[in-house]
């Protein structure tokens, strides 16, 4: 049974990147921002309510180094890029969205739907090296309006070079917009680096923040030229103005946000995100590389998938046992690992709930 910041679990959990488990304190700090104010039942529950929330996109602006004005709460990834995409105004001679093969397809399903026929999408096949800026650079043609960089692919466990790609697609005329989904909360990300349009990302990982709080931020440059169409009441510059007949944006990032917000996963994740700052994401992804190259050290070379390079690996391993794959994976099953497989192989997500002694045993089960 693990130790550390959070829940006791029984095994060896290697799921982060999948779903992260939640803190120790995540239900009383729920309960504290969420049940306490809707169980005093007056009429400052919506002020209690809002103001989680705000501390989500606050602490969100702390761990990514953004403006809070900048990051709007969404439900999902595929929702937000859904409206981001549908609140352009695409130009016929710049109407292709490029993306990866390697992509998560929820993204590329929510964009082929979003824009029907208005914008065809281009694909980087999946053999391609997408670590290779010249690779971006020969797709990057004058009919791309829009362009997909994933900053770790889910399949292999490699990040891209997001501030590379984003600059070169600004050198090209080209908006960019990065998928951190796989990265937030284990990779330091730095967005006033990476002079991006439009970022999106989830708590549901690495953060332990649970499934329903995503989001989207903004480069200030690109708000004013965003009309989003799915709006709701606290899309309107004054939520409370309750005039049908005035619609007027939000003046930041919440142009996206629509109507009646839930606030349960966003009051749960601000309190994982908080703890995230007060630890550090470098201490974080220090202990994540030193329990991944434990268990390297026990792979022969053809077996490790992912790049060795930690500047070039994410939070994950993903490793390939070849023919003793099915054999191996029902040992690890029976001593309760728990972890999931792609096409590629085993995916390995060491976190803080996960200990030395832990991958020792792991590895030993290699």
């Amino acid at each position: 049974m693990s130790r550390g910041p959070f829940i006791d679990q029984v095994g060896i959990y290697l799921l982060s990147h999948s779903v992260g488990l939640p803190l120790r304190s995540s239900q009383q700090a729920a309960a504290d921002s969420f049940w306490q104010p809707w169980q005093a039942a007056d009429s400052n529950i919506w002020t209690h309510w809002l103001a989680a929330i705000q501390e989500f996109r606050t602490q969100l602006a702390i761990l990514l180094n953004g403006d809070t004005a900048s990051f709007c709460p969404q439900t999902c990834l595929s929702t937000a890029v859904a409206k981001i995409v549908d609140s352009l105004a695409w130009q016929t001679s710049k109407n292709c969205i490029l993306l990866s093969e390697q992509d998560f397809p929820s993204i590329a399903f929510a964009l082929q739907k979003a824009l029907g026929d208005r914008v065809a999408l281009k694909f980087i096949a999946a053999e391609a090296d997408t670590s290779d800026i010249h690779v971006w650079d020969q797709h990057m043609t004058e009919d791309v309006g829009l362009v997909l960089a994933t900053h770790v692919q889910s399949n292999n466990g490699r990040q891209l070079p997001v501030a590379h790609i984003t600059a070169l697609s600004r050198d090209k005329g080209i908006l960019s917009l990065v998928d951190i989904a796989q990265s937030v909360g284990i990779l330091p990300i730095d967005l006033d680096s990476w002079c991006a349009d439009f970022v999106v990302g989830s708590c549901v990982k690495w953060v332990g923040g649970g499934p329903g709080a995503a989001f989207m931020w903004l480069s200030p440059e690109i708000i004013e030229h965003c009309q989003p169409r799915s709006v709701g009441w606290f899309s309107h510059r004054d939520p409370f103005e309750f005039d049908i007949h005035h619609f007027s944006y939000q003046p930041d990032a919440l142009r996206f946000w629509g109507g009646t917000p839930s606030v349960y996963p966003f009051a749960l994740a601000a309190h994982s995100l908080a703890a995230i700052n007060a630890r550090g994401v470098e201490s974080i992804r220090a202990h994540n590389l030193k329990l991944a190259d434990q268990i390297i050290d026990k792979l022969s070379p053809e077996q490790l998938i992912s790049p060795l390079d930690p500047a070039l690996r994410s939070g994950t391993l993903i490793v390939d046992f070849a023919d003793r794959q099915p054999q191996l994976s029902a040992v690890l099953q029976q001593h309760q690992v728990h972890f999931d497989s792609r096409a590629q192989g085993v995916r390995l997500s060491p976190h803080l709930c996960n200990t030395e002694e832990q991958i020792a045993r792991l590895t030993g089960l290699f």
